[in-house]
Formats: C-alpha cells, structure tokens, sequence
C-alpha cells in the first residue's frame, strides 16, 4: 500500500512548482529584453552611422574666371598682367575659416607667379568671390607648328589652410587644393597681339 503524503512533502512540491514558474517568467523577461535591446541595437547603429557621415563637412566648390592683359610681346617672350576671379561655395552649416591662403600661376610645371590672399571667414550656406592681381609676369612663347603662330597654356592653383567644426567633431584644420579645371588657352600669330582665352 502507498503511504499518505505529508503536509511537509505536499509544500515542497508547491513550491517546487511556484519557484519553476517563476523561472520560466524570468527566463521570458530577460529573453524579451535580449530581443528587444538587439533589435534596437540592429536598427540604431546603421541610422547613427549615416547621421554621422550626413554631419560631416562638405569640401567646398571653387569656380574660376580669368582676364589676361598683355603688356608686352616679342618674338619668344611675353609680359603680362593676369587677373582672376575666385568664386568659392560653402555647402556646409558651419562657419568655414580660411588661412595661409596662397594662389598661383604655372606654365606647365614652371610657376609664374604667386601671391598671397588675405585670410577670411565664410559663414555657412553662402557664395563668396574675391578678386586676384598677380604681379606682372613673363612666360616663354611656344611655337604652334599648325598655325605658325604660338601657343601657352596658364594653370590656376589655389591653397589654403581651411579651418572648420561640426556637430560630431571638434574643430579641424585641412589643407585645401584647388586647380582650374581647363587651362588659359592663349593662341596668336607670330605678327599678331590679339588673344583668345580658352574656357576656365
């Protein structure tokens, strides 16, 4: 014959039970919270990434426009006045500094002539011109075996040091290059002073 339960083993078994429920509740909390924490995670860190590349500053865009004055021509030789228009945008929120600013002049790889350009702040959202008069210079004539006249082609180079902050980063400093996309084309012939400037 079975014997009868006891109060004491009859409790046991109760609580046995209650503390099992228990852990099955716990179990389905933290497990819920594991999911809920992963899948906050999973879809946070691509939109944090992204906000984070949106906030970083945008390289500035620089146009060029350009006049060359004729001072004096001969057969190998020319003297001139070049003068140039730079047009630069800030495409960023952000106050953009800029400093140590130098422009420049090449015939080729020869630099003709440089000089040095105020620093300035460009408040963000805005399109600033200023104006460039290089010093008088001379360049070497190159004959153009197609026309019999002659031919030189004028780079435009500008450097400076641009000073910027953001909303995720402290405030940097960048060395910044621009380069006219297409060289001043200048064409005459051997007897003739008229130029023609090519686009910028």
């Amino acid at each position: 014959m079975s014997q009868p339960t006891t109060p004491t083993t009859a409790a046991t078994a109760t609580a046995t039970k209650l503390y099992s429920k228990k852990a099955q509740v716990y179990d389905c909390i933290v497990f819920f919270l594991f999911i809920t924490v992963s899948s906050i995670l999973i879809v946070s860190v691509p939109v944090i990434t992204r906000g984070v590349i949106f906030l970083q500053p945008e390289t500035p865009q620089f146009n060029v426009s350009s006049s060359l004055t004729i001072l004096n021509v001969s057969s190998t030789a020319i003297a001139a006045n070049f003068n140039v228009t730079f047009s630069t945008k800030n495409p960023n929120r952000k106050t953009m500094s800029y400093e140590k600013i130098v422009a420049l002049l090449l015939d080729g790889n020869e630099s003709l002539s440089a000089i040095t350009i105020p620093p300035f702040h460009q408040p963000g959202k805005t399109l600033k011109t200023f104006q460039v008069a290089f010093p008088t210079f001379f360049f070497q004539v190159k004959d153009s075996s197609s026309s019999g006249g002659a031919a030189v082609s004028l780079t435009t180079k500008l450097h400076a040091r641009a000073k910027y902050g953001g909303w995720t980063w402290p405030v940097e400093k960048d060395l910044i290059r621009a380069t006219c996309g297409d060289d001043v084309k200048v064409d005459f012939a051997s007897n003739v002073t008229t130029l023609v400037l090519g686009s910028q």
